[in-house]
């Protein structure tokens, strides 16, 4: 058994997109794999039996995921295989292959003049696509020089004018379209400006929620049904008084995921409402004071997949319970119970509404396939077992503790694999991200690499921390109030609990959220020998009029906007207390990330040199908000390298060791 190292990291396979064929016999998913000397992600689609468990890899080339059936033995996906299958430059196209699962070559089904992002197969030859519409794209009939030049011109109409991984996104909204590869027609089902968030098809309707928007983006949405017998398209939920999460058909009406934004904000948890879609009445199905979804953090699960589904009358979705996701269904008669008591980390699902095929990491494990059928939950891939079984994976260890006001923090250490108690050890603290996410049991490829580099890791759920509640989690106007009392509070019990922990050589690191509470204990607190602030903010002021969230994000969590909450603003911006730092700090920033812009990272260093506080800064090209999760392989390992070098740096081995 060897110590995982930073390397390792090409080594996991990330397993994802589960979808049951029509009968449940059979399941399609995706394997995604780095290759660090291309420097690129390799995705295949794999087969699985739910009856026998074998599982096999249906294609090889690394560039098709997303896999649709389109009858039981027959997927459709999108993929570029040959020359013919890439656009013209300066042109959008998608093409589609398919697939006999039972046997024969892949061939090519149909392509499209734009880029999709999601297809349904209506049963009838038609498919319904999702598909990203730039309504300021230059006329077709442009000459290429022209058409060329025109990519160089970013013209700004609506705030977000970026969002994270796309660029410049003023005038583009995400369509529905109705689509016959008979006659090739690409008919436009939604308003111009209307933004499609999610939807659903079933019986020859379409469910969409999203929001129709000029100028500023709304943070409520719109529900619509189009029947596409009749081409009647009906509001079922005005905008200005829901935001949605799930949208789905079911038997005799719809089911939504929404919020009134009341009383916790943004931060308010969705709960199940039915509709009658005839009459566009809402009733209150399930009360939810948890998190629909996912909200785990980890490195190891890059890929997507559905967090929640319609079978047999009920709603079967992802459910954050404290530090666990668990598979939860919402029956007919409206109770909501756990039909999948996973003790990990639950990601994406699938069901027919007997066996539920889903996405998980186990307790200090990584991501596979499992199913759940009459209270059996069964693993049923091991493509990361041989990883698994050659490497020594520091195990979790938990400690939780009570805050200052009696609330129960969870939290958890991880010990170098050798871990000797006669000796003193560097600990590292570790912030995660959100601020509405939750550390949980699954494998973290950092901590682990951390540990094998002789680390102590240590790291917890503060309040903020998704999983526990609204109340739990509401920030707003405490930022770097309750919930750096309770990272400090954790780090005096693990000092405690772990008396080989050096409290002389602790390091402090986050990204996101994390990395703007990196930038808060840089001015608060020089109990840390070194700091890693990735991908943060420091300036709520700035930062409301550069992040994609300035408007929506910002807004909700400060109360207000600079002009009529300046000062709580400024309060709360690790900024303002730059002229404290001591510790040395590491910057690293994507340079498309439009999340937390580079300016936020750029004034927090720039205040570092000011004040004569060892600084270091490492910016990304071509990168954005999710380096650490699905960057480009090299970059991912450099992020890594940058951060342990620091930490090597400032929080050396002691003599005794």
């Amino acid at each position: 058994m060897k110590p995982i190292t930073i390397r390792d990291l090409m080594d996991i396979a990330f397993v994802s997109g589960p979808v049951l064929s029509p009968d449940g016999k059979r399941a399609a998913y995706v394997v995604k794999r780095q290759d660090y000397k291309k420097n690129r992600y390799d995705a295949c689609i794999h087969l699985l039996d739910c009856e026998s468990g074998v599982s096999r890899q249906l294609t090889y080339d690394g560039k098709a995921s997303d896999p649709v059936w389109e009858d039981g033995h027959t997927l459709l996906f999108s993929t570029q295989r040959g020359a013919d299958d890439k656009p013209e430059k300066h042109r959008k196209k998608t093409v589609f292959y398919r697939l006999d699962v039972d046997g024969g070559e892949a061939r090519r089904a149909f392509e499209l003049s734009m880029d999709v992002g999601d297809v349904r197969p209506l049963g009838d030859g038609r498919y319904v696509v999702l598909a990203e519409v730039d309504l300021n794209a230059p006329p077709e009939d442009l000459d290429g020089t022209l058409r060329e030049d025109w990519e160089d011109y970013h013209v700004i109409e609506e705030v977000p004018l970026w969002a994270n991984g796309r660029g410049f996104v003023s005038r583009l909204r995400a369509s529905l379209f109705l689509f016959d590869p008979g006659d090739g027609a690409q008919k436009k089902l939604t308003n111009d400006f209307f933004n499609v968030e999610t939807f659903d098809v079933r019986d020859g309707k379409i469910l969409y929620a999203g929001c129709e928007f000029r100028d500023v983006i709304s943070s409520f949405s719109e529900v619509r049904l189009y029947d596409l017998g009749t081409g009647e398209d009906c509001v079922l939920v005005a905008p200005g008084v829901y935001r949605v999460g799930e949208a789905l058909l079911t038997d005799g009406g719809a089911v939504l995921s929404m919020s009134t934004l009341e009383p916790w904000g943004r931060g308010q948890n969705h709960d199940w409402y039915r509709c009658d879609t005839a009459t566009g009445k809402l009733t209150m199905a399930a009360a939810m004071d948890r998190c629909i979804g996912c909200a785990g953090v980890t490195d190891i699960a890059g890929g997507s997949g559905k967090s929640a589904v319609t079978a047999k009358g009920c709603v079967w979705f992802i459910a954050q319970w404290g530090y666990r996701a668990e598979v939860c269904r919402l029956n007919a008669d409206d109770t909501v119970e756990t039909v999948a008591p996973f003790e990990g980390t639950a990601l994406w699902l699938d069901t027919d509404g007997e066996r539920v095929l889903f996405t998980a990491c186990a307790p200090n494990g990584l991501t596979e396939l499992y199913t759940a059928r009459e209270g059996e939950i069964a693993k049923r891939t091991e493509h990361n077992d041989p990883f698994l079984n050659s490497h020594d994976v520091a195990q979790v260890e938990y400690i939780p503790f009570a805050n200052a006001e009696g609330l129960s923090i969870d939290g958890w250490v991880l010990k170098p694999t050798d871990f000797d108690p006669e000796k003193k050890y560097p600990g590292v603290l570790e912030i995660h991200g959100g601020p509405r996410g939750a550390y949980g049991t699954p494998l973290v490829h950092e901590m682990q690499a951390l540990c094998g580099a002789g680390y102590v890791v240590f790291f917890c759920n503060p309040r903020g921390s998704e999983g526990y509640g609204e109340a739990f989690a509401d920030l707003r106007g405490k930022y770097g109030d309750i919930d750096y009392k309770d990272l400090m509070a954790f780090t005096d019990h693990v000092l405690a609990a772990v008396p080989q922990l050096d409290a002389t050589r602790l390091a402090a690191c986050g990204g996101s959220y994390g990395g703007f509470m990196c930038n808060w204990i840089e001015g608060h607190t020089d109990r840390f020998a070194a700091l890693a602030s990735q991908r943060s903010i420091s300036n709520w002021v700035s930062d409301y009029g550069s992040s994609e969230i300035g408007v929506t994000f910002d807004v909700n969590e400060l109360g207000g906007d600079p002009w009529s909450s300046h000062e709580a603003m400024w309060n709360q911006s690790p900024l303002k207390y730059a002229d404290r730092a001591k510790t040395p700090i590491l910057f690293i920033h994507a340079l498309q990330d439009y999340n937390c812009t580079v300016d936020q990272g750029v004034e927090m260093f720039t205040a570092m040199k000011r004040f004569g506080v060892p600084a270091r800064m490492v910016l990304f090209e071509g990168e954005n908000h999710s380096l650490s999760r699905s960057g480009k392989p090299r970059h991912r390992i450099r992020r890594l390298e940058e951060i342990f070098n620091w930490f090597g740096k400032y929080l050396k081995p002691s003599p005794d060791n």
